[in-house]
């Protein structure tokens, strides 16, 4: 049986929240989908100091150590690779110049496992405005997500659409997932409130 996929993204939430309420809407709205994806992804860690990252044949699962409630995750499986260093810059500015060309709905770049980290988030609304936090910076990050959403292919993705996470992993490794293609249904599904 094939059952469709489900993405679980809180991006749209963490852009320009009601910060006093934000965690019990964050608990309400995500809380039983990332707990039901993250015990169905039980697989390879590709773990730093800011980032879970966790796949599977069952998916994938990205998470903030310091801030749990950025999480993206997909019960369709990527692609995983490893990368040298000189690729591993390449693909982070590309998704540097995808995300300010438009190219790219969301960019998260986390430089350092400072306290608090150096980060940049972007997100870009439903209208195309840009809701950013932090600067991005000409060094390489630790960790990059990117939602690509381009007119033509891109080079590190091989598609149009799809997502790209690269990952200094705790051991030094540059690892890269790609997942192309038109992301599944998106949480947050409607609740009981609705």
């Amino acid at each position: 049986m094939n059952r469709p996929g489900i993405e679980i993204n809180t991006d749209a939430s963490l852009a320009d929240p009601d910060w006093e309420g934000f965690v019990e809407r964050h608990d309400e709205r995500f809380s039983l989908a990332i707990h039901h994806l993250k015990s169905m992804v039980k697989g390879e860690r590709f773990d730093n100091e800011v980032m879970k990252v966790r796949v599977s044949e069952h998916g994938f699962y990205v998470q903030s150590r310091r801030f749990p409630a950025a999480f993206f995750g997909s019960t369709e499986a990527p692609e995983v690779r490893y990368v040298d260093d000189d690729e591993a810059r390449a693909i982070a500015w590309e998704a540097t110049a995808l995300y300010r060309s438009g190219d790219a709905q969301s960019l998260t770049c986390i430089y350092d496992d400072g306290d608090p980290p150096d980060v940049f988030f972007g997100y870009r609304t439903g209208d195309r405005e840009r809701f950013e936090i932090g600067a991005l910076q000409s060094g390489r990050p630790i960790h990059v997500r990117v939602m690509i959403d381009a007119d033509a292919p891109t080079e590190s993705l091989g598609a149009r659409e799809g997502s790209l996470i690269y990952q200094r992993t705790a051991d030094g490794r540059h690892v890269v997932l790609t997942r192309p293609g038109r992301a599944p249904a998106t949480q947050p599904f409607g609740t009981l409130k609705e």
